[in-house]
């Protein structure tokens, strides 16, 4: 990515936001790419590169929390509603009235909740590892814990807690080595053992767990990656989990009319499931798309051989993937 085509707007919600952009060339539609925990615009290196070279438009915003924006440290600032207005008022600094929306890990809740509240201004949907979720104003962190203990014999979110946490900052720091060998996984199965269930991401970290790093995540990636994360910190990053086990993210969907729960069936969808996550299970993130309420939607599943970071593991077969699905819809 070209450091010269990086940018800085104050949205209205008086955040600074640092983002990627490079227009589109004839007549082209815009995408716009949103990253998850705990990453930057970096992560979308190989789309944004393989989709301006095609001539598409491409917005690429650290998000709320991470590289150049601002990192407010108040969880009720993450909130869907105020985070997707940040996206609209950069939509609007750049006149660009609509585009498609793509995002990973949390970057799907950013393009979810942009389907609800800005509806008008999306093309299309896309997804990756992480599934589309609708408003939800009675989610219950701890009842969801139970479930998926129950149905999968591990809690898929225990490390929500421990992200939660007073402490998450400074043990992750203390034990940084042990933090990147799991967030990126040589073995995408220790997840379901060392990093989901509640207690097992403390416990890893502080017994300094080790292991050599994917293929996909070169030496220099760690490098960038220590550098950014030591140098910004976790505790703006971390409201991303904060906002969900504090009951705010609910509340916040509670002002939701049942009627914007699904996007409209005009818009095409894309979901990319990473078969080997052993968090956002590829099984469950197919199944929304075969309920009822998307009978009547354009949806398109793709399964890719590799763990959650399969936009950067799986970069070329997902711009392909992408870039037909972009061009079958007619967008």
């Amino acid at each position: 990515m070209d450091l010269t085509l990086y940018k800085d707007v104050k949205v209205s919600r008086d955040f600074n936001y640092h983002y990627y952009y490079s227009p589109a060339k004839d007549s082209k539609s815009a995408i716009l790419f949103c990253h998850g925990f705990p990453s930057t615009s970096r992560d979308w290196r190989f789309s944004a590169t393989y989709f301006q070279e095609k001539g598409y438009g491409v917005l690429v915003p650290d998000m709320l929390g991470y590289g150049g924006t601002a990192k407010p440290i108040d969880p009720a600032l993450y909130v869907g509603s105020g985070l997707t207005r940040d996206i609209i008022d950069i939509l609007d600094a750049e006149k660009l009235d609509k585009i498609i929306a793509i995002g990973h890990d949390w970057g799907c809740r950013v393009v979810s909740k942009l389907a609800t509240w800005f509806p008008e201004r999306i093309l299309a949907y896309a997804f990756f590892a992480v599934t589309y979720t609708p408003p939800n104003p009675v989610h219950n962190y701890e009842q969801n814990l139970k479930v998926s203990k129950e149905k999968f014999g591990y809690e898929q979110f225990g490390y929500w807690e421990f992200f939660s946490a007073d402490d998450a900052e400074q043990v992750i720091f203390d034990h940084w080595d042990a933090f990147c060998a799991m967030l990126f996984p040589n073995d995408p199965s220790t997840w379901e053992t060392h990093l989901a269930p509640l207690g097992a991401l403390r416990k890893t970290l502080t017994s300094d767990y080790a292991s050599p790093r994917p293929t996909y995540w070169t030496e220099e990636d760690r490098r960038l990656f220590t550098e950014t994360f030591q140098k910004n910190g976790f505790k703006a990053p971390l409201c991303w989990y904060k906002v969900q086990t504090s009951g705010l993210s609910s509340q916040d969907d509670a002002a939701v009319p049942k009627s914007k729960y699904i996007p409209p069936s005009s818009s095409p969808i894309f979901f990319g499931a990473a078969l080997h996550d052993r968090v956002c299970l590829a099984s469950i993130g197919a199944s929304v798309f075969r309920l009822d309420a998307f009978k009547d939607h354009k949806v398109t599943v793709k399964e890719y051989d590799g763990d959650h970071w399969l936009i950067i593991s799986h970069a070329d077969q997902v711009n392909r993937d992408l870039e037909s699905w972009i061009v079958e819809s007619g967008l």
